[in-house]
């Protein structure tokens, strides 16, 4: 995530949640990865929490900038993947998931889009979720028709790209709409659950959410998830219907 500071009030929590996209950086490997920039929530509790703890003073002068404030996600379509196990122990459910080097390659350069965007639009100040990397601080100098080409801009830029890939224990990174971990297939080899939403070799189990994706959208999936849900419903309703018709009773 980042956030860019401006010299006047944005009241940035007023408004609605998502209003522009930028799909310059989706297909940057060439196979559909890479990055959405999107505009984020800015709810206070779920935005300032995201940004590094550096001190108790810097952190309250961070807090009161909000209402001059406007916020980025670099929304990524990983390449790499992990892994939900049981535990070995108690059967509790694990997930094991690391952003890989190549998938933060690629959040780098939708934070270096982002930093240029909020630069070009009059942003003072440029911080990202990354605790290693400083904030960028608009020269009180800069000369308007040096757009992205400010020798500071492309300083901090190039010190970004130094430090990539992104070390996972110095950032937060927020995960959502995790999908796939119950994929849909026409084997019970390759998937958990057949083309009509029913585990494989179990009566009456049914998933119908995200996790049936046989793979990561790249896009946020509440209509998918409506039309899965509908489709699933219906047949569960169609095997009620026959199980009646064939005198046996439907259990769920």
């Amino acid at each position: 995530m980042a956030a860019a500071v401006f010299d006047e009030d944005t009241r940035p929590w007023e408004g609605a949640a998502l209003t522009t996209v930028v799909g310059e950086f989706e297909d940057l490997d060439g196979h559909g990865h890479g990055c959405k920039i999107e505009a984020t929530c800015m709810l206070p509790s779920a935005f300032l929490p995201v940004f590094p703890w550096r001190d108790g003073l810097d952190y309250k002068l961070w807090a009161a900038k909000m209402r001059r404030m406007t916020g980025f996600i670099t929304l990524t379509r990983d390449r790499d993947s992990g892994r939900v196990y049981p535990d070995p122990v108690d059967g509790r459910c694990r997930i094991d998931y690391t952003v890989s080097a190549f998938d933060r390659k690629h959040i780098v350069e939708a934070l270096i889009g982002a930093a240029k965007i909020a630069y070009v639009s009059g942003a003072q100040e440029f911080h990202t979720s990354y605790r290693d990397m400083p904030p960028f601080i608009r020269p009180a100098d800069a000369a308007p028709e040096e757009g992205i080409n400010n020798a500071a801009l492309r300083a901090w830029i190039k010190e970004l790209r130094r430090k990539a890939p992104l070390d996972p224990e110095r950032g937060l990174f927020a995960s959502a709409h995790q999908m796939g971990t119950c994929r849909m297939g026409t084997s019970p080899r390759t998937s958990v659950v057949d083309p009509d939403g029913k585990v494989w070799g179990t009566q009456g189990l049914y998933v119908v959410d995200a996790s049936v994706f046989p793979s990561a959208s790249g896009v946020n999936p509440m209509i998918t998830n409506m039309a899965i849900s509908d489709w699933t419903s219906r047949n569960i309703a169609r095997s009620m219907k026959k199980e009646q018709t064939n005198g046996t009773s439907a259990r769920l």
